[in-house]
């Protein structure tokens, strides 16, 4: 610790990166060298001035000074928390983030940004890859990482670990320079969507068309996944659309609903990640006739207790089956599904259900709420009220808060149209309260690296705006993300 302390100072450095945590999987991958206060480590005093988070990112502002001299010095500390070892972060947008974080607080004059995972090579080597790369395509219009991993792996060995995070450099390159700096701090909110509505006079497009069209490029890759189960003969009969089908990278499997061959039963549905856990949505189809029992071996095998039709009830006469009583008990196959209470509200109802499997023991039964949003008709593409949907969100995220384990399970007619924007906003509010920022575009990158159809259109795309500012306009103030 005082060796690190040491070269700080000797180095003239004002800004360190940490990119792991103090513990992973129960190893410790590097000891905490800071104070909580203050501290001297060899000759220099560390006192801790001010600690701040962001998201992802935890800054911590230090000044130094050297024993039995007067002379200071600041350093920024900025500690990345979503870097898994060995791996890849799972969004991209906390790392442009951090990248122009660093640069920012890196003060001319200073000496070389010091980084630093645990072993210095995988994490660290990715991440200065990616800031020289991203310095080199905004200066040259151009880049190659191979010459660059190669120029580092030849001042120190093994930079960037491994195929993972080589692929890694081309895709947050690929996602940065096409669809640009797309997060906004809470504060700057309603001015950047001000911004967003006025028309390049060369181009005639508005913001929002800007970055919806660097999306529908960017959605070209995702369609590289494979989708062998969905296309085989005798499934193909449940998929309501040919054109959605889900990747086989990203479905759930049934295991109460097994094949005639003993083999895993198959559903048209995919996980989708929220802002803060992985696979925790499962998106699907309304079902058929023919997939009632599958809908509810979904539920059942994947723990559901939330399940969000972003629908009416009365549109299922129009795009498919009841798939719950409205009073008593109902048999779909090997499930009795019963309606407990429902209450209707402005916009939205909800039904309280419980529901059992055959020859499971009683105690193994599952309560669930159903949740119907009423004021979005079906000849109408967008919601009429946004504060509606808003509310069915932070209902489901109560009732999961509730229930570890759980998966909240999203429907509608065809498993994409309506559904993208309940997950995008899910993403989008969890932004807003987590990270003090909105990036609508990296909320629907995420969604659709699942399935390519969420968020069909522009004006979907900017009501995922209007959703963020209705969340924000719930609140009296701003004042918790400034």
């Amino acid at each position: 610790m005082a060796d690190f302390w040491s070269m700080v100072w000797q180095e003239n450095s004002s800004v360190i990166v940490m990119l792991t945590a103090l513990e992973e999987q129960n190893k410790v991958k590097c000891d905490c060298y800071w104070p909580e206060q203050a501290q001297t480590y060899g000759d220099i005093t560390v006192s801790l001035q001010k600690v701040a988070q962001t998201g992802a990112i935890i800054t911590r502002s230090f000044s130094l000074k050297k024993v039995h001299s007067t002379v200071q010095m600041t350093v920024e500390q900025l500690h990345y928390m979503e870097w898994p070892d060995h791996g890849v972060p799972s969004k991209t947008s906390s790392l442009v983030q951090l990248v122009e974080k660093m640069n920012k607080c890196n003060t001319p004059g200073s000496g070389p940004v010091i980084v630093h995972c645990s072993a210095g090579i995988g994490r660290t080597g990715t991440f200065i890859a990616f800031d020289i790369l991203l310095k080199m395509a905004r200066a040259v219009k151009k880049v190659n990482v191979h010459s660059c991993v190669l120029q580092l792996r030849k001042e120190r060995v093994n930079m960037v670990q491994n195929k993972e995070q080589y692929a890694f450099l081309y895709d947050l390159l690929l996602e940065t320079l096409l669809c640009g700096t797309t997060s906004v701090a809470v504060p700057d909110i309603e001015r950047h969507l001000s911004h967003m509505t006025r028309r390049d006079p060369r181009t005639h497009m508005d913001g929002y068309e800007r970055e919806f069209q660097a999306l529908e490029k960017i959605t070209e890759l995702y369609q590289i996944y494979q989708c062998k189960e969905a296309k085989k003969t005798e499934n193909q009969r449940k998929n309501r659309n040919s054109r959605i089908l889900p990747g086989d990278h990203c479905r759930p499997i049934l295991m109460s609903a097994l094949t005639r061959h003993g083999t895993p039963g198959y559903i048209n549905a995919v996980f989708v990640n929220s802002n803060s856990l992985d696979d925790v949505m499962v998106v699907t189809q309304l079902p058929m006739k023919e997939t009632l029992e599958d809908f509810w071996s979904l539920v059942w095998d994947y723990n559901c207790t939330s399940v969000v039709m972003m629908h009416g009830a009365q549109d299922l006469q129009q795009i498919g089956s009841r798939f719950w009583p409205d009073k008593g008990v109902a048999h779909y196959g090997s499930f009795s599904v019963m309606a407990n209470t429902k209450k209707s509200e402005n916009g939205y109802r909800w039904t309280a259900l419980s529901f059992w499997r055959e020859n499971e023991p009683s105690d193994s039964s599952l309560d669930l709420k159903l949740w119907q949003l009423d004021s979005w008709p079906l000849n109408q593409e967008l919601p009429q009220n946004p504060s509606d949907l808003i509310t069915v969100i932070g209902e489901v995220e109560k009732s999961h808060q509730q229930t570890a384990g759980s998966h909240i399970l999203v429907t509608c007619g065809d498993g994409a149209s309506r559904s993208g924007l309940f997950c995008a906003g899910l993403i989008l509010c969890d932004q807003i309260r987590s990270d003090g920022m909105v990036d609508v575009s990296q909320a629907v990158r995420s969604i659709r690296k699942r399935r390519c159809q969420f968020i069909p259109s522009k004006d979907q795309y900017s009501f995922c705006h209007v959703l963020a500012q209705s969340y924000l306009d719930s609140f009296e103030t701003y004042g918790n993300f400034k």
